[in-house]
């Protein structure tokens, strides 16, 4: 693989980044979904012409798709704005997917878009705490006024800056890599299986009352946030087990991971539920 210290110099003039950095941190604020072509890369990363913005160089590092992979040149991508490096001008991204090449993973009809974008309302977290030390973990989003279909909702989940935990000790978005014990860039919306919200239930109240019953105190707060949830849902997904080869580098600390995704379209929540021990 040829290898890049820096785009063309004649595409990309520092000078004409420089001026225009400014009209470009306002055009692309953090958050932003943009999608742009691969100009260059390095073994860590690729550098991206971003579309409609010509005086705007994008950078993403390559842990964004597939682990350890680079795409090619003339890659068509779609990445999500996380910060704005002025030292060198350059728009800092994270690959959501690849529409074009052989690393492409998902359809390019499953990037969340404006229109997808969900809002955080709420996080709500039950400790246990009887001995077993299980926990549930709820994160509450407002569907977008015309929410698309499923899959771009699971789509914009994946995409939200809160995804990023390994829910082992760090906060809803403190860890953009990973997801429970998952690369989170290996998963996708084709990896939640819909469930029927009966068996869901059926299989949250398992998992709690397995080791040890739960405390009284808590049946309330897990009936209203959980299995209340449940019910009122028109469709549950269930993130499917990716084994160990999806594991991220200290991947499977816990017991058992569950996850289960809510979308009630009369109240406009999506709630993600992750039900875990550590």
């Amino acid at each position: 693989m040829t290898e890049y210290p820096w785009p063309n110099p004649r595409d990309d003039d520092p000078d004409r980044l420089r001026r225009a950095w400014p009209t470009t941190v306002q055009a692309l604020p953090c958050g932003a979904r943009v999608t742009g072509t691969v100009i260059a890369r390095k073994p860590f990363g690729v550098f991206i012409r971003i579309d409609g913005m010509p005086d705007a160089l994008g950078y993403a590092e390559s842990t964004a798709i597939a682990h350890d992979v680079v795409p090619p040149l003339g890659t068509t991508v779609t990445g999500e704005v996380t910060w704005h490096v002025s030292l060198t001008h350059e728009v800092q991204l994270r690959l959501l997917v690849a529409l074009q090449g052989p690393d492409a993973s998902i359809s390019a009809n499953d990037v969340p878009t404006a229109a997808a974008r969900l809002v955080h309302l709420a996080h709500t977290f039950i400790n246990f705490a009887n001995g077993t030390f299980q926990w549930v973990d709820l994160q509450h989003f407002r569907l977008p006024e015309t929410a698309d279909d499923d899959g771009a909702l699971l789509a914009a989940l994946i995409a939200h800056e809160r995804f990023g935990n390994n829910y082992a000790g760090s906060d809803p978005g403190g860890d953009p890599e990973r997801h429970g014990p998952y690369w989170r860039e290996r998963i996708r919306p084709a990896c939640y299986d819909p469930i029927d919200a009966d068996a869901a239930q059926r299989h949250l109240r398992a998992w709690a009352e397995q080791l040890a019953p739960l405390p009284e105190h808590l049946r309330p707060d897990l009936e209203q946030e959980a299995y209340q949830r449940l019910r009122a849902a028109d469709r549950v997904y269930k993130l499917r087990d990716l084994g160990p080869a999806a594991f991220h580098d200290w991947g499977g600390v816990h017991t058992e991971f569950h996850e289960l995704v809510t979308i009630d379209r009369m109240n406009r929540i999506l709630s993600l539920l992750v039900a875990a021990d550590d």
